[in-house]
This record gives C-alpha cells, sequence and structure tokens, in this order.
C-alpha cells in the first residue's frame, strides 16, 4: 500500500467514526423521553478554530441535559438544577480510549443567566470535566462524572448508559 492509499484509508476511518458520533447524537435527541429530560440546547458544542489544525477536526462534541423533575424552564431557556454534560471524546490528549463521558455538573446562580448556549462554549464544559482542579465558570460548584469505554455503547444500551447514568448521579448530593 502507497503513503497516498494509506492516508485516504486513516481518513476513511475519521470519516465512518465520525458518522458513528453522528448517529449516537441523533438518537438521543430522537429518542429523548420529553416528559423527563430537556434540552437547553439541540446542538452539540465543540471546539472550533480555523488557525490551529486542531480545529479542522471535531474530537469532543458534548450534548447538555437537564432534568425536567428539576424545577420548570425559565425564561432564560434553561431549569434551575444540575446541567448533565454528555461527551463523546476520542480525544488522545485526555483519553487513553474513545470515552463516553456523563457529567453532572452543578451550578449556583442559574437564573440569571442569559439565554442560550453557544456551541463554542465547549471549551468551559471540556476543561470543566476533564481537569483535575475545578475551573469555576457562571457559578460552577461541582462536577461528578462517570466514563464508559465509546466502544461499550451499543444499540441496546446507549439509553442506560446515558439517561440511567444521568439518574444515579442526581441522586448524589
Amino acid at each position: 500500500m502507497t503513503s497516498g492509499e494509506n492516508i485516504h484509508n486513516a481518513f476513511l476511518v475519521v470519516f465512518q467514526t465520525l458518522k458513528s458520533i453522528e448517529k449516537l447524537m441523533k438518537k438521543c435527541r430522537a429518542e429523548l423521553d420529553e416528559e423527563r429530560y430537556y434540552m437547553p440546547m439541540e446542538r452539540f458544542m465543540r471546539y472550533s478554530s480555523d488557525l490551529t489544525w486542531e480545529g479542522w477536526i471535531y474530537w469532543s462534541f458534548i450534548l447538555l441535559f437537564q432534568r425536567k423533575e428539576d424545577g420548570p424552564v425559565m425564561e432564560n431557556g434553561w431549569i434551575n438544577g444540575p446541567v448533565y454534560a454528555v461527551e463523546i471524546n476520542v480525544d488522545p490528549d485526555t483519553c487513553e480510549t474513545p470515552q463516553l463521558i456523563v457529567a453532572r455538573m452543578d451550578f449556583d446562580g442559574i437564573p440569571s443567566w442569559s439565554k442560550g448556549c453557544s456551541p463554542a462554549n465547549h471549551t468551559l464544559f471540556y476543561n470543566a470535566i476533564h481537569e483535575e482542579e475545578l475551573q469555576s465558570f457562571w457559578g460552577l460548584s461541582r462536577v461528578i462524572k462517570k466514563n464508559y469505554e465509546l466502544t461499550d455503547v451499543k444499540q441496546g444500551n446507549y439509553k442506560e448508559m446515558i439517561f440511567g447514568t444521568i439518574e444515579t448521579l442526581s441522586q448524589d448530593t
């Protein structure tokens, strides 16, 4: 095999991986139990930049969820309760193997937040998930998380891995 063929095949693997990630995110949105969960933003958060090559390919995809049981949706589009970040991470700098990470983030002052959340806020949530020392933003007071091997996520178990973990984390007071 030539170097050109190796490069082409490597990108085909990356593209197939991204297709699988997209499929998982679409399933989370489409099969969301709307009686129990709320998405403060439907789009996924990601690091993106045209200034460096790291921004040309997405390494981390974060979806945000909140539990409707934690309160009503306020005018700013948030529930005054924990925010659950579900990250699909293929970044070799932070994970030895691709991971599905479900994190509970507790914040003070959600009622004072502005409406919406930009996908560009990815770095704030990403750093909170991966840094050992808590970097407070928007009144972040605590992060607890559960990691899974991404290759263990299957059609028959993804809901339990994601939403079951959210329920388990919600019990941690």
